[in-house]
């Protein structure tokens, strides 16, 4: 009897440990999305993303953890990531509190396609490297997180005076939380005219996104509250289109009526 009591007893403490433990971490999950830009393709080596969260007694004071991105091939297509693809470039467990910062640490091997021709991509700086990012996200015990990074691609690339001379990379970030935001959608017509579509919130522009060639689609993602959406055709023969007061609402889809570009008169 005393056997069996002495093994209730150990179970019971092994379970409240672990319900402890449970409770004092959450987990966190960091993607990469793509804002658009006027490449076929651009390549960017992604080696990971550190972490920084509140320490001690919710004070500035813990090191920050790398997650690797633990792909055999750690270069990533940032034109493919669209409406909801994304890349997960790395999870971690972290104890209650807050994450304060992200950090990229990006590869050296990196480039852009322009019709099927690759070009060189350098950074602008040594800094430009390892761009970073100020947030605050609260981490509750138990719950799981996905964060996101926007590569803001066309905001990121400059020429260094003609395709041929490559481009230059300063990463341009914004970051986001899935559980506090929402979505813009839609689809425009003809297809297989591409553009970019902006989400603007006063005077800023808070998302921006390119269009799926194949199907016209197109998602704004990371906004909240209430926008007015911009569509600027890549091709010079179409008017900009506008449509204003789209409200955006946390979790929420919000799906815009079908868009057909305007040829100008």
């Amino acid at each position: 009897m005393k056997y069996i009591l002495s093994l209730i007893l150990i179970s019971a403490c092994l379970s409240s440990c672990t319900t402890e433990g449970e409770r004092s971490t959450a987990l966190v999950n960091v993607f990469v999305i793509d804002a658009p830009g006027d490449f076929d393709e651009v390549w960017v080596e992604i080696l990971g993303v550190e972490v920084k969260t509140t320490g001690t007694r919710g004070q500035d004071n813990a090191n920050p953890v790398f997650l690797e991105n633990i792909q055999n091939n750690q270069q990533v297509n940032l034109s493919s990531l669209i409406l909801d693809r994304q890349f997960l470039v790395g999870r971690g467990e972290f104890l209650v509190g807050a994450v304060t910062e992200l950090t990229l640490r990006l590869g050296k091997d990196n480039y852009v396609v322009i019709d099927g021709e690759r070009f060189p991509l350098v950074f602008e700086n040594s800094e430009a490297q390892t761009p970073s990012l100020t947030v605050n996200y609260t981490l509750d015990p138990g719950i799981s997180y996905d964060l996101f990074i926007d590569f803001e691609v066309f905001r990121s690339i400059t020429s260094q005076g003609g395709a041929e001379n490559g481009f230059v990379l300063k990463p341009k970030l914004r970051s986001f939380s899935r559980a506090d935001t929402g979505e813009i959608s839609g689809t425009i017509l003809p297809t297989r005219e591409n553009a970019v579509v902006y989400a603007i919130q006063g005077k800023d522009t808070v998302s921006s996104t390119a269009i799926d060639l194949s199907t016209g689609k197109f998602k704004l993602r990371g906004i909240l509250g209430n926008h007015t959406v911009s569509i600027i055709p890549f091709n010079t023969r179409y008017q900009t289109e506008t449509i204003p007061n789209v409200t955006v609402e946390m979790r929420m889809n919000t799906q815009l009526n079908t868009i057909t570009l305007r040829p100008k008169p």
